[in-house]
């Protein structure tokens, strides 16, 4: 049975990359913890996450105006400061006395699965401390690999702009001719994020061939990846259509690896390889495509371009998918109601369930710590198609209603007119 909730001021880190919702959680937090003044004295903010709680930098966000809370839960980015700190067992006795001297008796950690494991990893020294507090993990990451929940606030609005941005690549691409392009994302370990550049394809509108609308290959880490299956997927797609948008997960790039290449970064304090900040994976890809692919003499010139989106994809004001600006404020509000009901050291879940007349619905819920902690939840094989560089149906019935709304084009149908005349060759 859940215990009775204790009495002093809580205390909210922000960890891991941010999102564009992430602010919503915060705000949530805040919203729920007013209801219970008489439990929690004051709401603190360590500012830069775990950084800010060693070094005792604090803000005190009860003295915050109310009118600015729905400015800032609609801010992109970490409004508390963000890091990528692993507590070392050196830092645990400074935690302690900075809880002591503040008297903390909550604390929310706001992140991914990284920060999953530091609030585990303080649970288990308040344990062997006798130190009463209450730990709540508060699901947040654009990757949406985390055990035991449906998906993850910050996975919606990433999954609306990166359609975005492929809907629009694909139209400056198809504006030339003879043209592929590689476009790198986010995800190391799992290929949510690759995959819900597909959701580009519904919004194409009088597309009576899906197979002509971007992306038109996608390469996830779950799959092995081929650099001899990689370019007979692209000539195959060159041949039928003349040109090529492709989008990769960086993490592919451990397959290449595996083989002597290399393209990481310098890592950070969980042991995560950097990917995103290097051109390497687009460049090694680019220039496969150039030196192998056989391309249509009358077209000229091959034009191969790779971009690496990076962190740009994660942080866009305006974007925010409406349906997750509203899980991600819903799950910070209920991680204070559950944690006044008693509960500690667990995650604030979203489950998906059904709906009365079949549409989306989510209710929240509770799972423990170590199922999350060190934990990477893939893509299912049913969401990955037969080819392995695409997704199923089942990819888009699961993404769909997370994004919200989808960009929306338009292309010419293209009524050919007769020549007249014999065909053209092009002096040299």
């Amino acid at each position: 049975m859940p215990k009775t909730p204790l009495r002093g001021n809580a205390l909210i880190l922000q960890s891991g990359g941010p999102t564009a919702v992430i602010n919503q959680s915060l705000a949530g937090v805040m919203s729920a913890a007013g209801d219970y003044t008489d439990v929690i004295s004051t709401v603190f903010g360590a500012v830069h996450g775990l950084h800010g709680l060693l070094y005792e930098n604090f803000i005190d966000l009860s003295a915050e105006s109310p009118l600015a809370w729905q400015d800032i839960a609609n801010t992109p980015g970490a409004a508390l400061g963000s890091a990528r700190l692993k507590p070392k067992r050196s830092d645990l006795d400074r935690v302690f006395e900075v809880f002591f001297a503040h008297n903390i008796k909550f604390v929310f950690y706001n992140g991914g699965n990284d920060s999953a494991e530091a609030a585990q990893l303080i649970r288990e020294e308040a344990n062997a401390r006798s130190y009463e507090i209450q730990i709540l993990h508060i699901p947040k990451t654009i990757d949406n690999d985390l055990m035991e929940t449906d998906h993850c606030p910050g996975y919606g609005s990433v999954a609306r702009v990166v359609s975005h941005i492929i809907a629009g690549d694909d139209l400056d691409n198809r504006s030339f001719y003879n043209g592929v392009k590689i476009n790198v994302c986010m995800g190391r370990h799992a290929g949510w994020i690759a995959a819900a550049t597909a959701l580009a394809k519904r919004g194409v509108l009088d597309c009576n061939d899906p197979s002509i609308c971007a992306p038109h290959l996608v390469y996830l880490p779950e799959v092995p990846f081929q650099e001899t299956k990689f370019l007979d997927d692209v000539q195959r797609c060159y041949d039928k259509i003349g040109r090529a948008t492709i989008v990769v997960a960086e993490g592919i790039a451990d397959h290449l690896s595996a083989k002597g290449a290399s393209f990481t970064g310098e890592k950070d304090e969980f042991g995560n390889a950097q990917l995103s900040g290097t051109s390497g994976l687009g460049d090694h890809l680019s220039s496969l495509v150039k030196k192998n692919l056989k391309v249509k003499a009358e077209l000229g010139k091959l034009r191969v371009r790779a971009d690496t989106w990076g962190y740009l994809q994660r942080s866009l004001p305006g974007m925010p998918s409406p349906t997750d600006q509203a899980e991600a404020f819903w799950v910070g509000a209920m991680a204070v109601r559950y944690m006044m009901q008693g509960e500690s050291d667990k995650m604030v879940t979203l489950l998906r369930v059904k709906a009365p007349g079949g549409g989306y619905r989510c209710e929240t819920g509770l799972c423990d710590l170590a199922l999350v902690a060190q934990k990477t939840k893939l893509m299912p094989p049913a969401m990955v198609n037969a080819q392995g560089n695409g997704v199923t149906e089942d990819f888009f019935e699961y993404v769909m209603p997370l994004a919200s709304f989808l960009p929306t084009v338009r292309t010419l149908r293209g009524h050919g007119v007769s020549r007249k005349l014999p065909e053209y060759h092009r002096p040299e």
